[in-house]
């Protein structure tokens, strides 16, 4: 076909486009702000190629000359078959080309509805009828992983957040309350679950990743920032801020509400469970992009058990005890923490190979299972799952000792129920007291990577991480957030898999038994 030579004027797709052409549009703006004719205009505002005049007839009227006058010499052109005049006034002194209407505006501006409650609910009634085609094809995904992170990147609060940020609250609560039932229906049917709207799995669902939910906010408690809450028994007000705000800090101020809501109506062990869940990259296993090639793509046995777990559903009936451990109830706790089976030890080395993995591709020449076996009395000591030989300022060895642990464990819980990473932080300690003197004496410095198994990272791993992702960083051409984001990705992914077949294994176990 031969080359497409960019010659003139902003190509559509060019990242800088809306830059160059904002540049070239705002001195035209700037014209009609200035121009005397146009000094009774009440509103001048532009989003690109749009705009948007109020006044009377005369200025607004002035400000079409304006751009029709100046903007040819600009490259900038006004098609009037696209544009529309309202007014109760004559308006045969606009071209005849703009459509023009004589009564009460019913229009929609920049995507916006202007109009009564009627004309505002209808045009949101619209707009869900795109996003329900979309929401039906979801359902059909055989997929719950991908049918999920389409569902909150794609078809939900996102839909809906110009709408709900420019129109009044009480003229569109009703359409936006059936926004959000489309989403929980569609959230439902896609991970086959029995799940009410008034459920506090459904109220933890509709929280940001970063507070332990799955993005699925609800547009109509969102909708305008209106201060209102509806906990398990009560409705909590939230102020409205003095002076202005941004959206993101109105929202944020919601969600905390309904975080400490749901916090304050659980257990102790749903304490724990949120704290943890809502830690620093605890939720980047639903952030990854499912990928098969990748080896990011789960089950469907593993995606609704990921999901039950995380918001703390039940996840089976009734079935009696573990089908290793006859004396412990078959629960998600017990599963990911019961030491026969092999589950452990998988978990475990599924982890430090990942991380190791990484470490390689930092170029920092690492070493699996350094240490073992150091003398008679040292025949069990393994102080490092991961040796690498120069890390820290002080060019020692870092000996990386990788632990999972549980915030549900009896000697914690009371702890972890109250402070975020408490399980975490304890087997960080309980690693330097066994690990320091052997690795002082073997010139090594210890760095123990704890993860909980609801996905919290202890504070050093925390640090190690970010180091590892600045030197992934030099290595490639990407961001050291991005390098962040991917490491925490795949080691969560990692984590919450294999939770899910531990219990999925012990499930088909203790089935095949009662069976038997």
């Amino acid at each position: 076909m031969g080359m497409l030579r960019s010659a003139t004027g902003v190509q559509q797709g060019d990242p800088l486009g809306p830059l160059l052409f904002s540049l070239v549009l705002h001195g035209l703006i700037l014209k009609i702000a200035e121009d005397d004719m146009c000094g009774e205009l009440l509103f001048n505002k532009w989003y690109l190629d749009d705009g948007v005049f109020a006044g009377t007839s005369l200025s607004v009227r002035a400000a079409l000359d304006v751009i029709s006058s100046l903007g040819p010499s600009l490259g900038l052109y006004i098609n009037f078959a696209k544009c529309e005049v309202f007014g109760k006034a004559e308006l045969s002194a606009f071209p005849s080309e703009i459509t023009k209407r004589y009564h009460t505006p019913q229009l929609e501006i920049l995507g916006a509805p202007i109009g009564n409650e009627e004309f505002c609910n209808n045009f949101v009634i619209n707009k869900q009828s795109s996003v329900s085609f979309l929401l039906q094809h979801l359902e059909g995904l055989e997929n719950p992983q991908l049918a999920l992170a389409l569902l909150r990147k794609c078809a939900a609060f996102c839909k809906m957040t110009h709408i709900s940020r420019v129109t009044p609250p009480t003229l569109i609560k009703s359409s936006l309350s059936e926004f959000d039932d489309s989403i929980h229906h569609c959230f439902t049917e896609c991970l086959a679950l029995n799940l009410s709207p008034q459920s506090s799995g459904w109220k933890q669902a509709c929280l940001s990743l970063s507070r332990g939910g799955l993005g699925l906010r609800s547009v109509a408690v969102h909708h305008g920032s209106i201060p209102r809450l509806i906990s398990a028994e009560d409705t909590v007000s939230i102020p409205l801020p003095t002076k202005s705000h941004f959206q993101h800090d109105l929202s944020q101020r919601i969600e905390n509400c309904q975080f400490h809501a749901l916090y304050n109506s659980g257990s102790l062990a749903d304490r724990a469970r949120l704290l943890s869940i809502s830690s620093a990259h605890a939720s980047s296993w639903l952030q990854v992009v499912p990928s098969p090639r990748q080896g990011c793509d789960m089950a469907t046995c593993e995606m609704q058990w990921g999901i039950k777990w995380w918001l703390g559903l039940p996840l089976t009936p009734e079935l009696g005890v573990c089908a290793y451990c006859p004396d412990k109830a078959l629960d998600a706790h017990h599963a990911v923490t019961c030491k026969f089976g092999g589950d452990v030890v998988a978990h475990h080395n599924a982890l430090r190979n990942a991380i190791f993995y990484f470490c390689k591709r930092a170029l920092l020449n690492p070493k699996l299972e350094a240490g073992a076996g150091l003398g008679h009395e040292r025949r069990l000591t393994r102080p490092a799952d991961i040796l690498i030989p120069s890390w820290s300022n002080d060019d020692k060895p870092a000996a990386i000792d990788v632990s999972i642990t549980s915030p549900l464990k009896s000697n914690i819980l009371s702890e972890a129920g109250v402070v975020a990473g408490a399980a975490a932080r304890q087997t960080e300690e309980r690693k330097h007291t066994c690990n320091d003197t052997i690795c002082s004496e073997l010139g090594w410095k210890c760095v123990p990577l704890v993860v909980e198994t609801f996905g919290a990272w202890g504070r050093t791993a925390g640090q190690f991480f970010g180091e590892l992702a600045s030197r992934l960083a030099a290595q490639s051409h990407s961001s050291k957030t991005t390098m962040l984001n991917n490491i925490c990705g795949r080691l969560s992914l990692i984590l919450v898999r294999a939770n899910a077949r531990a219990f999925n294994a012990r499930l088909a176990t203790t089935i095949d038994l009662l069976e038997g």
